[in-house]
């Protein structure tokens, strides 16, 4: 099947063992592998542009310590809303007292931590799965880390990876920071 040039077209030659980045502005490019033809969806998602009509994509659910090509791991996820919940790789975002939690986040926001600039705080009950799914997100040792809430003014709530249950600290103290943002459960398996 040969497929038609456009004069929209942009043909590149990309050498053995090389790869090329591809980034599509908006919705309505096509790109080209062999044979295949993929269209840009407005959510800017590559898909296969034969199955996008009919509907037919192959969805699959993600799972609790997936680790995807981006670099995020699943930390929850509810078919319900179709949502998943990822951290990065390193679970946090970096270290802080509580009341700086909020510089972590801008700054890994700034950088675009895998990607992403809609990295936030964790909540309470996100840090309560965090704990519980410890042993499937990361092989990292456990270690304390610094929730939403305060305690009683002048501390802050602390939880530990892989244990149940919470404590506090001192506001001034320094622990990590764990961020989070919030996807779809169920992703295209093109």
């Amino acid at each position: 099947m040969a497929i038609k040039t456009s004069p929209n077209d942009i043909t590149v030659h990309v050498p053995e063992g090389k790869s090329l980045r591809v980034e599509f502005e908006g919705a309505g490019g096509q790109l080209y592998i062999g044979e295949q033809v993929y269209s840009v969806n407005e959510s800017g998602l590559v898909l296969p542009a034969n199955d996008q009509q009919g509907g037919s994509f192959a969805q699959r659910v993600l799972e609790v310590g997936q680790r995807l090509r981006d670099g995020t791991v699943v930390l929850s996820v509810d078919l319900d809303k179709d949502e998943a919940l990822f951290v990065p790789a390193e679970i946090f975002g970096g270290r802080a007292t509580f009341d700086k939690q909020n510089d972590v986040v801008a700054y890994v926001n700034k950088e675009a931590l895998h990607g992403h600039k809609d990295w936030r705080r964790i909540t309470d009950d996100e840090g309560d799965t965090l704990a519980h799914n410890w042993a499937k997100v990361t092989t990292k040792e456990p270690e304390w880390f610094w929730l939403a809430s305060s305690s009683d003014g002048n501390f802050g709530r602390v939880r530990h990876g892989g244990y149940s249950g919470w404590d506090f600290n001192g506001r001034a103290n320094s622990y990590p920071v764990p961020v989070v943002r919030r996807g779809l459960a169920r992703n295209l398996d093109i």
